[in-house]
């Protein structure tokens, strides 16, 4: 058969996805992160039915919504009322269903007289709010979230996030695709990478976040190595090695500690060695609490502390001194070598759950939270009663 372009050759098949198998209990929240381009969009398009897959097969059971993208299929000459109306209907649900709901709907969405405004009127947050409250006026058993509330105000993300987490409540299996890890941390189970079409690791979100940051700063010439401490924890370690930490110790009184009475003064020391010439080394720290949210963190570059022109062998102690102003619990600490203020360039070494420790509260009154705020509280009685 002659080609119809002479000169022009067919193009390449590609294959977005090989080899993907997982299973995702009901009720359960899946996170599923890696690179653009890894294939995250790609196999939520295939698991929803946008995409049909050129190998395997995807079961589902009960109604699945999902919010692949902004647009949703709404056309922006009608207003939001009416896209609601017709997309609905694309999604499954009945015009008796969406007509009940449609004043919860319209209330939620919060974008006032705009929703009889045609949408291309619309910032890209109000779409975002129209598609979350269509996508989330009835509760489905299965709800998927592609990146759609990173554009959205901190106002409604919390809003969604709650309204998430009501329905992971009542039953609803959640996959949600974002970068962000404290959004993984607080809402999955469980989570997946993906790294250039494929499976790389699925398990617990901050072991696979761990790995998956570690990813981000890693370079040609880096190692990443991630094991299974006696805790069962997954420590993540990568870097290129021209330094390395040798020792971490948290101390009172000069004295190993790993519990910690609340607001106690503590150093954490770190040992390091340059294996390499380095012109610049900063060492950092991270406390995070068991779901590995963070909730501290320093460096010697912002603290102007930066060492420069260190010769090979040179062994440096770093002594970070701090009050232990952190709630009951388990917390862990990340470490990070590096030339600039951010692991990203020249990732010497960066490792997290470097240190476990645990603090615990028989000094101070009872409080709630993650942090030890300690108040100083003012009670002044109206001696006159007021006119």
């Amino acid at each position: 058969m002659s080609c119809l372009f002479p000169g022009i050759k067919p193009t390449k098949k590609v294959d977005v996805l090989q080899d993907i198998s997982f299973t995702i209990a009901p009720g359960e929240a899946l996170g599923i992160v890696g690179h653009n381009g890894a294939g995250k969009s790609t196999l939520l398009k295939i698991i929803t039915g946008t995409l049909a897959p050129s190998t395997g097969i995807v079961r589902l059971e009960g109604r699945i919504f999902a919010i692949l993208e902004l647009g949703m299929g709404f056309n922006h000459e009608l207003t939001a009322r009416e896209n609601v109306m017709h997309v609905s209907g694309l999604m499954g649900i009945s015009q008796a269903e969406i007509l009940q709901v449609l004043p919860e709907l319209e209330a939620f969405a919060e974008i006032g007289s705009y929703f009889d405004q045609p949408m291309r009127q619309y910032s890209s947050g109000m779409h975002m709010r129209v598609a979350f409250a269509l996508a989330t006026a009835i509760r489905p058993d299965i709800l998927i979230v592609d990146e759609a509330l990173s554009v959205g105000d901190a106002y409604f993300q919390h809003k969604s996030f709650e309204r998430i987490r009501k329905f992971r409540a009542q039953g609803t299996t959640l996959l949600f695709v974002s970068h962000d890890k404290a959004a993984i941390l607080a809402l999955c189970d469980r989570a997946i990478l993906l790294n250039q079409g494929k499976l790389l690791m699925d398990g617990q979100p901050s072991a696979v976040m761990d790995y998956y940051n570690a990813l981000v700063a890693e370079k040609e010439s880096a190692t990443l190595v991630q094991h299974v401490n006696e805790k069962g924890q997954a420590v993540t370690r990568s870097g290129t090695g021209e330094a390395e930490m040798l020792m971490l110790q948290l101390l009172h009184e000069q004295k190993s500690v790993e519990i910690v009475e609340v607001g106690l003064t503590v150093i954490l020391r770190a040992t390091v060695r340059c294996h390499q010439p380095i012109p610049c080394l900063i060492m950092g720290y991270m406390i995070k609490d068991r779901l590995g949210q963070p909730i501290f963190g320093i460096n010697t570059h912002l603290t102007e502390q930066s060492m420069t022109d260190l010769r090979a062998g040179e062994t440096l102690t770093f002594d970070f001194a701090f009050p232990a102003n952190l709630g009951p619990g388990s917390y862990s600490v990340s470490t990070s070598l590096s030339s600039t203020e951010n692991h990203l360039t020249d990732n010497y070494e960066w490792r997290d759950l470097a240190m476990v420790f645990t603090v615990v509260n028989t000094t101070q009154a009872h409080f709630a939270g993650c942090a030890w705020i300690e108040p100083k509280i003012t009670i002044t009685k109206n001696l006159r009663e007021p006119s």
